[in-house]
This record gives C-alpha cells, structure tokens and sequence, in this order.
C-alpha cells in the first residue's frame, strides 16, 4: 500500500515497505529491507523511465547504453515502527518525502534537492588532446566552464583525489579550422578571425567501478576576431552550454540512483515513529505492483595526445 499526498509545490508523502531474507548480519538484511522500501516509495509514486544513449561520428555508431532511471528522488524518510519479522524474512515500513523529477526543470530545483540530501564527493579528470601551446589555456576554460555549469545546481567539484569519489571525465580534442594570421587561408580570411573546433566528450566513473557511463558528446565552433585563443575557449563553453545539452540531467540522475540505493549513507532520516502514530491516507496514485529496471587542412603543429 502506498498513501500519498502532494499539493504543486510540495513532496509527495509516500509510505511502502521493502522486504530482504533475515539472515546474519541482520543489519545488514534491515538496511537491505530499508532501501528496498524507499526504492519502491519512489517508483510507485513516480514510476521508472528507460533511456538509450546512442553517439556516433560520421555516420558510425560508436557507443550506446540502456539505463534505467527512478522518476524520483526522496528527499527525507522515516521509518514506521519496528522491523517485522515474517516467515523467514524482514519488512520494513517507511515514509519518504519524492520529488518527480519532472518537477526539476531547471539547475535551481535540482540545487534545492542537493542541499536536501546532498550530492556524492565528484572530482574532475581532463584529458587533453591538441597543440600543447593551447593546453593550458584550453584546460583552463574548460575546467571554469565546467564549474561554472555544476555551480548553478549546487555542485561543488572536489580537489581531493579519492577512490571513493565519482570522477567527472572530459575528454577534450581542439583543432584549428582557421588560424588567426594565417597567410595561406582562402580570401586572406586569417587577417580577419580565428575559428576553431572543439569536441568535448563527458563521462562519469562511479566509485568502484570500471566503466563510465557516456553523459554527452558534443562538437562545436568559436569564432575570435582576437586571437586563437579566444576562438578556443569560444569553442569550448558552446560544446557544454548548448540549449539541448542534458548532461547534468543525466549526472544527477545517476546520483540519484547512488543515492536509492545506499539510504542509510545518503538520505536524511527523521528517527521512526510507532505504527499507530500513522494516519493512512486514501491512494489516489496509481500503485506499481511490478516495477520496471532496465536494468580541416591545418599547419603542422606540436599536439599532445589524452594527457591526464
């Protein structure tokens, strides 16, 4: 049974019980019991949404993956008296707190729910490839606008290099199309502007784990009547700031996943309350009883090939 009440801008309050084996460590089977219950709070309250991941360069599928991803993240939870014990099993009964996720639009409701639950350590890995007399510049711009785009969802990278942290990855490629005072450019175009592209692929790396999971791929041009430089870094915040670039979406999305299944860790508890201190409520949610898982010619130039 799930109860659950929601006005438009409040969490929906969802009551459901999860169950384990009772079998040593038995606080073990309890947590066990406990994300079972907040993982089916959340997906009878909101339901389950399959997505495909499909990149490919000229016309050549390179990569694709199918993830499954919770439509909501509880954002406090308590339990419902005791631990019940039944026929060689453990149920345990909880209230949470589910925002859908359809209610996150923008990086300002998602920052809301990190300072509610608070979002996993995340650290930054470059990788770089293109004209070392770049790089740094390059590196520069890409780490300020990476910040810049976590910062605005209340995501802070860590400086810390911890084996229990994600790894944010970008994977960098810079390459001229024109080059600022190229004298060989078609229509003396080089004493104009510079314009270069850039080809920024995203991935994130779970603690643990040894496949990342493909967040954005995406290739872009800048244009400087400057420098190369300039036209660079252009380059670079277009791949990661374009309209339809879902990657923090998606990063977050994964988190919340993390965070479902590792409540004790993650989640805010309130300490439980007795059973006959819960007043049901009527369901007017449609109740899940099978939930879905899805489980250009350019000069020679110096380069420097996925430099960490």
């Amino acid at each position: 049974m799930v109860a659950c009440v929601a006005t438009a801008h409040e969490p929906l309050v969802v009551e459901a019980e999860g169950v384990a084996e009772w079998k040593p460590p038995y606080e073990q089977a309890i947590r066990e019991a406990t994300r079972d219950a907040l993982r089916q709070a959340v997906e009878q309250a909101c339901g389950v949404r399959l997505a495909r991941l499909e990149v490919g360069r000229d016309g050549v599928l390179e990569q694709s993956a199918q993830l499954a991803f919770a439509q909501g993240i509880a954002l406090r939870w308590q339990m419902l008296g005791e631990p019940r014990r039944q026929n060689g099993c453990v149920y345990v009964r909880v209230r949470a707190e589910v925002v859908p996720l359809d209610r996150l639009q923008t990086p300002a409701d998602w920052r809301e729910v990190w300072q509610a639950v608070g979002h996993p350590p995340v650290r930054l890995v470059v990788r770089y490839t293109g004209e070392i007399a770049l790089e740094r510049t390059a590196r520069q711009s890409l780490q300020a606008t990476l910040r810049q785009s976590l910062g605005e969802m209340g995501v802070r990278l860590s400086d810390t290099n911890d084996k229990n942290h994600w790894q944010l990855i970008a994977e960098l490629e810079l390459e001229p199309i024109t080059r600022w005072g190229d004298a060989s450019a078609p229509y003396g175009l080089g004493d104009q502007f510079a314009s270069w592209q850039a080809r920024v692929q995203l991935l994130a790396l779970a603690p643990n784990r040894r496949e990342p999971v493909l967040l954005t791929q995406r290739t872009a041009k800048g244009v400087s009547l400057v420098s190369d430089a300039d036209a660079a870094q252009r380059a670079i915040r277009a791949a990661l700031t374009q309209p339809d670039a879902h990657w923090r979406t998606t990063l977050a999305m994964l988190w919340v996943e993390q965070i479902l299944s590792r409540p004790e860790d993650a989640l805010k508890s309130q300490p439980a309350v007795p059973q006959s201190a819960t007043r049901e409520v009527s369901n007017h949610a449609k109740t899940r009883t099978d939930r879905n898982r899805a489980a250009a010619p350019r000069k020679p130039a110096r380069t420097r090939t996925n430099r960490n």
